[in-house]
């Protein structure tokens, strides 16, 4: 543009130094810390068959990548036909 149309800007811009974002939609293990029992409740209020999510489930001794067929009071079974006691899962996230 020529410069007679152009406006003069002679003071410094600082609105955008902090920005917050806030996403209602993000899973709510994320949100907060929720129990093992919380997780498992919240995966089966989810729409859709409890088999067709893929979870992490990290226990004391390993880390399992599968999806849960069954959930009982005291354990869980999964897609690979293993047998999980709740007792024995530090975390569940949904991938």
């Amino acid at each position: 543009l020529p410069e007679i149309y152009k406006n003069q800007l002679n003071k410094s811009f600082r609105n955008n130094k902090s920005v917050y974002y806030s996403n209602e939609k993000t899973p709510e293990n994320i949100k907060k810390n929720l129990t093992v029992k919380e997780v498992l409740k919240s995966l089966k209020r989810e729409k859709g068959y409890i088999f067709n999510k893929p979870v992490l489930i990290k226990t004391k001794d390993k880390t399992i990548d599968t999806a849960i067929i069954y959930i009982n009071e005291n354990s869980i079974i999964t897609l690979n036909e293993d047998t999980i006691k709740i007792e024995d899962i530090l975390s569940i996230t949904r991938k």
